[in-house]
């Protein structure tokens, strides 16, 4: 269904399905990003190799917020 507006979050059903949508968003739309997992005691920090040091950073401070809430 359509959403209204931007996106601030996506959520996905599996890492798997996780890891095509980052793939698609970092390398075809060109969009800045930031990835963890939720579900622990505090958020994982995952990134690939391929990752830029910004996509990266933005994944530690992300991970930092939600650890916070």
């Amino acid at each position: 269904s359509p959403v209204a507006g931007n996106a601030d979050i996506l959520l996905v059903p599996d890492i798997e399905a996780g890891n095509m949508l980052y793939k698609a968003i970092t390398y075809i739309a060109e969009r800045r990003i930031a990835g963890i997992i939720m579900g622990a005691k505090r958020p994982i920090v995952l990134t690939s190799r391929a990752d830029s040091s910004e996509a990266k950073f933005n994944s530690i401070m992300l991970a930092s917020l939600a650890s916070n809430v």
